[in-house]
């Protein structure tokens, strides 16, 4: 007896999508332009403090409740010293260390 094969079902005929003539912005606003997006970083406000960490070089700006926070329990200030004459937490990198604390407008 002769095998028979079973016939596949034919597949749907696909009509080709033609593109729109359309900017992006329009089109997709957020989607494929939201995800590969840079986000622009706002400016910290004027008047805040900023603590330079002598370990992790790293400039943070801080309200003065979190200077506060950062100089409890303990902190060791040294006015006469030139660069770094704070000894108290660092906000980026948690360590007790020595920072200079300023104020830039």
């Amino acid at each position: 007896m002769p095998e028979r094969r079973r016939r596949r079902p034919s597949r749907p005929v696909r009509t080709p999508t033609r593109p729109t003539h359309e900017p992006v912005e329009k089109r997709d606003p957020l989607g494929r332009m939201a995800l590969f997006s840079e986000i622009e970083p706002e400016p910290p406000p004027p008047g805040l403090l900023w603590i330079e960490c002598s370990s992790c070089l790293a400039e943070t700006p801080v309200s003065p409740v979190d200077l506060a926070r950062a100089a409890l329990p303990f902190s060791l200030h040294l006015p006469f010293v030139r660069h770094f004459h704070s000894l108290m937490r660092c906000p980026a990198c948690s360590r007790r260390t020595w920072v200079r604390v300023s104020i830039r407008r």
